[in-house]
């Protein structure tokens, strides 16, 4: 099983990110393009193409894979109107030809939130269900022209009626689609009562394409590094083997700001806690 890392946290390395990444023992890099407000979003046709490309071109002379990239997402979340979803598909029709120009074979997606993320008791779960039904089908067709499978992500809010790893994997087997898969978030299903990775692995199976690895205390989504919260890390590692995962395990952890040989320890460190959990 190879390792990842998600690309949040080590842009200070500029074009030595991703050999920094190789020489910490990561194979794998989770792009976090998803602030529509900087680039590539903001760049011009040419500029935004030159630069994917050489973000590419990056990765690739380090070795390092661009396993998954995570599309536009802003938070509050704004997806009231028709006006909003239609600004949201648009960035996200664009961020599926990034993907697809950078090699990246799996996009990221959360749930819309039409009624906001306290929908549960509202009367108002069905038709967030209808709308996603809608929205994420006309994505899929958007994205059948890239050859990229679109990931749809559980969330860590335990009052929206699509947050669940449970009702991400009933939405998916409606979707019912080869390129519709998705995206376990370790820490979002920690977040609620009587659920735990593992559990969830296990529940969503095979239709599990990319993972987001990370602990938390069990009630806030905090990012933390495996073994500094609440979750049975053995036990997630156990259902790897079982449900025969074979993508990458990748890591979407904290790292704080600190002098550079202490930060390349601390990549060292996560990248050797990602193997023991993928069982290497």
């Amino acid at each position: 099983m190879r390792i990842g890392i998600s690309s949040g946290s080590f842009a200070r390395w500029d074009e030595e990110r991703y050999r920094m990444l190789r020489a910490a023992g990561f194979d794998c890099v989770d792009l976090g393009f998803s602030d529509t407000e900087a680039a590539p979003y903001t760049l011009p046709a040419a500029e935004r193409e030159a630069y994917l490309r050489r973000e590419r071109a990056l990765a690739d002379d380090a070795g390092i894979g661009i396993s998954q990239m995570h599309g536009p997402w802003r938070w509050p979340a704004r997806d009231e109107t028709p006006q909003d979803r239609a600004e949201r598909m648009e960035k996200m029709t664009a961020s599926l030809a990034d993907a697809a120009l950078l090699g990246c074979p799996y996009w990221v997606v959360h749930p819309i939130m039409p009624f906001g993320t306290e929908d549960i008791g509202t009367g108002n779960e069905r038709a967030t269900w209808e709308m996603n039904l809608a929205f994420m089908t006309d994505l899929l067709r958007r994205a059948r022209g890239y050859g990229v499978t679109i990931c749809l992500e559980n969330m860590p809010m335990t009052a929206f009626s699509l947050g669940a790893p449970a009702q991400i994997l009933r939405f998916v087997r409606e979707m019912d689609d080869e390129h519709f898969k998705i995206c376990l978030d370790t820490g979002h299903a920690a977040v609620f009562p009587g659920v735990t990775p593992g559990q969830a692995l296990r529940e969503l199976g095979g239709e599990v394409r990319v993972l987001h690895v990370h602990d938390n205390d069990g009630k806030h989504d905090q990012h933390r590094a495996p073994y500094y919260g609440v979750t049975d890390w053995a036990d997630f590692s156990s259902a790897l083997r079982e449900v025969r995962f074979g993508g990458v395990l990748s890591l979407e952890v904290k790292v704080p700001r600190m002098p550079l040989p202490e930060a390349e320890a601390v990549y060292r460190a996560l990248a050797a806690i990602a193997r023991g959990i993928a069982g290497e």
